[in-house]
C-alpha cells in the first residue's frame, strides 16, 4: 500500500509533467496539474499539438517492455545524481536512440543520450558506449543546460528550454529568444520561444541573430516528443516500492 508520502511525491511529479504539458500545448492531460492546487494559466496552453504516430508510439510501449528493463537502474541512478526526473532522461534518451546502446548519428553522436564526442568528454565519459556512463553524462549535460537559463526563468520553462538547448545548442536557443523578443513575445515563456525556434530557418531571421541558420523546427518537435515520452511512462511505468522521489528540477 502506497503511504501518505509516497502519494504526495508521485502527485508533485504528476503536477509538473502535466504543467509542462500543458506549456506544450496538451490541455487535454493537463488536467493533472490539479494535483498541484496551482492550474496553468491560459497563456501557457497554446493550440494541440500532434500526437504520436501510431507506429512510433507502439514500438515505445513495445520497448518500454523490451529495452527500459536494461537501462532503468542507470536512468534512476543519473536522476539520483542530478535531481532530474528519470522518466524525463528516459524520454530523451529515446527520442535520440530509441534505447539502443550503440546507435551512431550520422554527425557523430553517440550511446543511449547520442552525446557528441567532446560534450562526452567534458562530462567525464571515458566510454561512450557504457550505458550506464553515457546516461549519466547526458543527465549531467541536461543538468548544465539547465544550469546556464537565465536563473529568472522558472519551471516548467526552464527545462523545456533546457531540453531545446540540448538539442539545439545554448547558443542557437538564445538567438530564438532573442527572436522572440525582437516580436515582442516573452523571451521567458516557452510556449513563445517554441513559436519563433522555427525562424531560425528563415534567413529574414537568422541573418539577423548571431549564430545563424539552424533547424529549430527540428527542436521543437525533440521537445514535444521527450514531453509525451515522459508522460507515457508517467503513466505506464510505477516506481518500485520504497524507491526514493526524484525531483524534476533542481
Amino acid at each position: 500500500m502506497t503511504g501518505a508520502k509516497g502519494l504526495k511525491k508521485r502527485a508533485g511529479r504528476r503536477g509538473f509533467i502535466a504543467l509542462g504539458l500543458a506549456a506544450l500545448g496538451f490541455p487535454a492531460l493537463a488536467g493533472m496539474a490539479g494535483n498541484t492546487g496551482t492550474p496553468p494559466s491560459p497563456a501557457a496552453t497554446p493550440r494541440q499539438r500532434a500526437r504520436l504516430p501510431k507506429r512510433l508510439a507502439a514500438d515505445f510501449h513495445d520497448h518500454i517492455d523490451t529495452r527500459l528493463p536494461g537501462l532503468r537502474a542507470h536512468f534512476e541512478a543519473a536522476a539520483s545524481d542530478t535531481g532530474v526526473s528519470w522518466r524525463l532522461l528516459a524520454g530523451l534518451a529515446y527520442q535520440e536512440s530509441r534505447w539502443r546502446p550503440n546507435a551512431v548519428s550520422p554527425r557523430g553522436a553517440q550511446g543511449v543520450m547520442m552525446l557528441m564526442p567532446q560534450t562526452a568528454k567534458k562530462m567525464g565519459v571515458q566510454n561512450v558506449f557504457s550505458p550506464a556512463e553515457n546516461i549519466l553524462g547526458g543527465a549531467r549535460y541536461l543538468a548544465y543546460m539547465k544550469e546556464r537559463i537565465p536563473k529568472r526563468i522558472q519551471d516548467p520553462d526552464r527545462t523545456w528550454m533546457a531540453m531545446a538547448a540540448y538539442n539545439i545548442g545554448i547558443g542557437h536557443l538564445e538567438d530564438a529568444r532573442i527572436i522572440t523578443q525582437m516580436r515582442k513575445k516573452n523571451p521567458d515563456r516557452w510556449p513563445d520561444v517554441r513559436a519563433n525556434l522555427p525562424r531560425l530557418s528563415d534567413p529574414h531571421w537568422y541573418q539577423r541573430v548571431k549564430r545563424g541558420y539552424a533547424n529549430g523546427r527540428e527542436t521543437v518537435e525533440f521537445v514535444e516528443r521527450v514531453t509525451q515520452f515522459a508522460a507515457i511512462l508517467e503513466s505506464a511505468v510505477t516506481d518500485a516500492p520504497g524507491a526514493p522521489s526524484r525531483a524534476s528540477s533542481r
